[in-house]
């Protein structure tokens, strides 16, 4: 262990603080502004956690079950969240005597899915496996931290298809408009205040993620995300490239729902996708949104994976990510995006694709708020 990079300490901040808000996460009802900012952190805490245990495992062999045995509960833990959102259209019935058949194959065909793209996530374990696809994806087939990342990754792009194959549509449409299910709209200010904390966590998560405080220096992280400060002519190049994008996916998007209804497939509804950024349709809140989005979303996504996993895998995860709320013509359109931003991110930086990113959502935004139909 390096110990001009190790920082103990530090370390047990960073864990300490990742069990505090997976505790808050799954309380389900955070108290304050402080329970919000933790809770906000469940997401991304599971990740960073078993990130910096794997690190600190790779001088500590004693450790490495136990981070194995983390990653397959994460895995098995998403793998219930996509069968649990397999079966959203029959939460208000799923208390009555009797189960329709649809219901009833639903919840099967999700419990098979979800188990069996589990069993291939955690497959990776075979270093034989992890030999052969090192063939084309730029990994240590013999690094535990290689693996157990892989390991992660894989499950964030598969488990999130999961309801989508099993409905034929994202299953938010139908948690939106259930009551019960306690999904409604929060106004722009709270919006606003949840994606900003969400972003500390994201941030702080892909530092930790990629060996800061274990195994990489401040700088060197900041390297190995792709981030750099950007000059008034890399800016003046994002905002234009991201602009050029809402040009372009104009044309892509009616393009690939032409494509979807021709085959009478599910196509992501607009007023549906209006109320699912309801809470963002103010100018402040868009604003957020779309910085938060952009800069989070690009470091994770275009920082963390891609240049360890390649471009392919880590745009297959960046239209996993949004597999809950949108249809396969949306997943289409969000995975040719993502392939744009990773090749600004391999052409030039991560900042880069982030400007980018943060100015076509911000565009979006500014067009669902001025009322302007987008297909």
């Amino acid at each position: 262990m390096d110990t001009q990079r190790f920082h103990p300490y530090l370390v047990l901040i960073a864990l300490v603080a990742g069990a505090v808000a997976l505790v808050f996460g799954l309380s389900g009802n955070p108290q304050g502004d402080l329970g919000l900012f933790f809770s906000t952190g469940a997401e991304a805490a599971p990740i960073f956690l078993i990130a910096t245990l794997a690190f600190l495992a790779l001088d500590r062999p004693r450790l490495r079950p136990v981070v194995s045995l983390l990653t397959a509960l994460f895995v098995l833990g998403l793998a219930l969240v996509g069968w649990f959102f397999s079966i959203a259209p029959w939460y208000d019935i799923m208390d009555a005597g009797e189960m329709p058949v649809e219901a009833a194959v639903a919840l099967l065909a999700g419990f098979i899915l979800s188990i069996g793209a589990a069993s291939l996530c955690l497959l990776l374990y075979s270093v034989r496996v992890r030999r052969f696809l090192a063939r084309w994806i730029p990994i240590d087939p013999e690094n535990f931290v290689h693996t157990t990342a892989f390991v992660v990754v894989a499950a964030i792009a598969l488990l999130p298809l999961v309801p989508l194959l099993v409905l034929g549509h994202p299953p938010l449409v139908d948690l939106i408009g259930d009551p019960s299910m306690d999904f409604g709209a929060l106004t722009p200010t709270e919006a606003a205040k949840t994606d900003l904390y969400g972003l500390v966590w994201t941030l702080a998560g892909a530092f930790l993620a990629v060996g800061l405080f274990v195994k990489r220096s401040f700088p060197e992280v900041l390297d190995r995300l792709g981030l750099v400060r950007p000059t008034i002519r890399s800016f003046s190049f994002a905002v234009a490239v991201g602009l050029g994008l809402v040009l372009v996916f104009g044309v892509v998007d009616h393009v690939i729902v032409a494509v979807w209804e021709y085959f009478g497939w599910y196509v992501t509804d607009e007023a549906y996708t209006e109320a699912l950024f309801s809470s963002y349709l103010t100018p402040v809140a868009a604003v957020v949104a779309a910085i938060v989005a952009g800069v989070g979303e690009e470091v994770a996504v275009r920082g963390v994976l891609q240049p360890r996993f390649g471009i392919l895998l880590s745009c297959l995860v960046f239209a996993a990510l949004h597999a809950y709320q949108y249809a396969w013509d949306g997943l289409v359109s969000v995975f040719l995006a993502g392939l744009v931003f990773a090749v600004l991110r391999a052409r030039t930086s991560t900042t880069v694709s982030a400007v980018t990113h943060a100015t076509y959502d911000l565009v979006l935004f500014s067009m669902m708020i001025a009322g302007i139909s987008w297909i």
